[in-house]
């Protein structure tokens, strides 16, 4: 394990505390933090981008799972938290309920440096909630941030698409955290975010989503294989004659207007 500052990185919780002056400088930049913002950073750890954060003027609501941080960021941030510039909560973030957060949609942002393991997990909940961030800017492992913002490919990507303008903002070697991990990583920031891919393509979010997943579900299979179980055999043949698609045809090799075309296609 490492050490820095006065915590002892916690493998079990995915902890690895970056110490690059200029990776937090370009996400607080890529977040354009001001002191109108208001800033849910998860997992502040030692506190690092926490004073970024504050020295930029915001007011923050750090969510910190981590027992043994909680005494070291109200020790740290003691005159920030009188003030009620910052507000340290004790809690699994993938727990929380957003509607009793008292934060409102389009009027906060999330920044942080998060455990590699609850990143699908918890790009869903806020992208897919009624409480929407202005703006996220995250930590992820690099070839995820890169599958993410390729213009076909997983289903996270899509799934984020659909929701924001995911960008690459720059890549972090590992050799700027602490503990030094396995993987090197990057800064992804999703900008734009909000349902209007669903509203005015009159698209319901549950229907979209299920004809992505069963698309997805089985990857030994071509696509229009992996759809039949939802929508009829004949009309899928029809579509794909339509479009001049190749039987083969896997989803990943699919990008957002194509699975709309899908989904308007086959609607009965």
């Amino acid at each position: 394990m490492g050490n820095y500052g006065k915590l002892i990185a916690k493998k079990s919780l995915g902890q690895n505390f970056i110490h690059a002056p200029q990776v937090i400088g370009a996400m607080i930049h890529s977040g354009n933090v001001s002191n109108t913002d208001i800033i849910l950073e998860i997992g502040p750890g030692n506190g690092v981008l926490t004073v970024a954060l504050l020295k930029a003027g915001a007011k923050v609501i750090a969510i910190e799972k981590d027992d043994r941080a909680i005494p070291l960021l109200q020790d740290k941030f003691k005159d920030e938290i009188e003030k009620g510039q910052l507000k340290v909560i004790h809690d699994d973030i993938l727990a929380i309920n957003i509607a009793e957060m008292g934060i409102e949609s389009g009027k906060y942002k999330i920044i942080a440096n998060i455990p590699y393991y609850i990143s699908g997990e918890l790009l869903r909940k806020f992208l897919e909630t009624d409480i929407q961030p202005s703006i996220i800017v995250i930590m992820l492992q690099k070839e995820l941030a890169k599958r993410i913002v390729d213009k076909k490919g997983s289903i996270l990507g899509i799934s984020i698409k659909v929701y924001g303008d995911p960008k690459y903002i720059v890549s972090v070697p590992r050799k700027f955290f602490r503990p030094i991990p396995n993987v090197d990583s990057a800064v992804l920031s999703i900008e734009n975010i909000g349902k209007k891919f669903f509203s005015h393509n009159k698209i319901q979010e549950s229907r979209f989503f299920k004809i992505v997943k069963i698309g997805f579900a089985h990857k030994r299979k071509v696509l229009i294989k992996n759809l039949e179980k939802m929508i009829d055999s004949d009309t899928l043949k029809d579509f794909w004659g339509r479009e001049k698609w190749s039987t083969t045809l896997r989803a990943e090799e699919l990008g957002i207007d194509d699975w709309k075309k899908i989904l308007f296609s086959t609607e009965k």
